[in-house]
């Protein structure tokens, strides 16, 4: 089965759902809600949640062929590093993520 988010297809569902996310994450700081406080829950903004959604269904692939796992290392390295950053950081590392992960090919699981 492949699962489509927004323009992206894949045949993995946990990075499928890393796309969405980071495609999302990569919002302009300030636009759309996505840093009001608790607009994901008490004590989380939607930036917040992308990020966290992110790096949890990265840690969950584990059939990626090696390379393909290198660039996710790299990627799940990239976000944790930049989770705490103020929001324009944080918007440039989603986007960032975003485009490494349209080259990136896991087989479903």
């Amino acid at each position: 089965m492949d699962y489509i988010n927004g323009e992206d297809v894949t045949d993995n569902e946990h990075l499928a759902e890393v796309i969405d996310m980071t495609r999302e994450g990569s919002a302009q700081p300030g636009s759309a809600g996505y840093d009001e406080p608790d607009s994901a829950g008490p004590g989380m903004t939607l930036r917040d949640s992308c990020f966290h959604v992110a790096i949890e269904e990265l840690q969950k692939i584990q059939s990626a062929p090696q390379e393909s796992q290198e660039e996710i290392d790299r990627v799940l390295q990239m976000l944790r590093e930049a989770q705490n950053a103020n929001n324009e950081r944080r918007a440039r590392v989603m986007a960032k993520a975003h485009e490494i992960l349209q080259d990136v090919w896991v087989p479903p699981e």
